[in-house]
């Protein structure tokens, strides 16, 4: 199995930049093409992966957006995991504060590739296997080893922040730059965005 690391470097060389789009829903934000459908979030998951694929190097899913409807969140979180094409990247963030939640994030249950955590102190056990990354707060104390699979993430405003792991660094974009457009023409405005932003990060 490639490491985190490894598989990272592919999709970035995959999608041309390091674009990463974070999916965080909520009812009251929902564009026009997927308000009216019962249990909306994976519908909406479906579609921004369907728009934007090609673009990004990785997803972000924002687990509180998804725990605010309950049960009918989670289960469309995890199909919607499950739904990302392969050689695509899957950060899930909480950021979790235990080290409680391990089995729950990985191959045993919702399939993130990564996760963010509160303290680099919980790392190890999310770690155990290289094909996995977890990122912590920028300026957080980091031990030594691990060096290949724990990042930081820092804000860069109120709608971005940057993954940054080893050498390699992640932009994600989860505010209106992607989806301040919630009519019909929600799919045509997030491509043109996506691809935009996409290229933002090349020339960065």
């Amino acid at each position: 199995m490639p490491t985190f690391l490894e598989r990272l470097r592919t999709a970035q060389a995959r999608s041309g930049g390091s674009l990463a789009i974070g999916i965080a829903p909520a009812l009251d934000k929902l564009p026009a093409v997927v308000a009216k459908i019962d249990d909306p979030f994976l519908p909406l998951g479906k579609l921004i992966i369907n728009t934007t694929a090609d673009f990004v190097c990785a997803y972000v899913f924002h687990l509180s957006a998804y725990f605010a409807i309950g049960a009918a969140g989670i289960v469309a979180l995890e199909r919607t995991l499950a739904y990302v094409p392969k050689g695509i990247l899957k950060v899930l963030h909480a950021p979790f504060a235990s080290t409680d939640y391990v089995r729950a994030v990985f191959e045993d249950a919702l399939g993130a590739d990564a996760v963010t955590l509160s303290s680099a102190d919980y790392a190890a056990p999310y770690l155990a296997q290289a094909q996995y990354a977890a990122f912590v707060p920028h300026g957080t104390p980091m031990p030594p080893h691990f060096a290949a699979q724990l990042g930081t993430y820092a804000d860069l405003d109120a709608e971005r922040r940057t993954l940054a792991l080893a050498e390699l660094r992640l932009t994600w974009h989860f505010g209106a730059a992607l989806y301040g457009v919630r009519t019909l023409a929600f799919e045509d405005a997030l491509r043109a965005a996506a691809a935009e932003l996409r290229d933002q990060t090349v020339r960065a």
